[in-house]
């Protein structure tokens, strides 16, 4: 997954605002965050999605190619 990639957030996942279409845009790759904090996952599995007019962190475990 890229930048500019359509995704689709997996159903069950929960976010206030977030539409029952869950369809959105990757608009860069997430945060900086500390190392710990991530556990098993990297740096680049962090995602930040533009969905619904907002712009939301999503592992991309959770996130579907459209």
């Amino acid at each position: 997954m890229k930048v500019g990639d359509l995704v689709k957030v997996d159903e069950g996942i929960f976010h206030a605002g977030i539409p029952e279409h869950c369809v959105g845009v990757i608009i860069e790759k997430g945060p900086e965050v500390d190392v710990n904090s991530l556990g098993a996952s990297k740096q680049d599995d962090i995602m930040n999605i533009l969905l619904a007019g907002q712009s939301l962190h999503f592992h991309k475990i959770f996130l579907e190619a459209v």
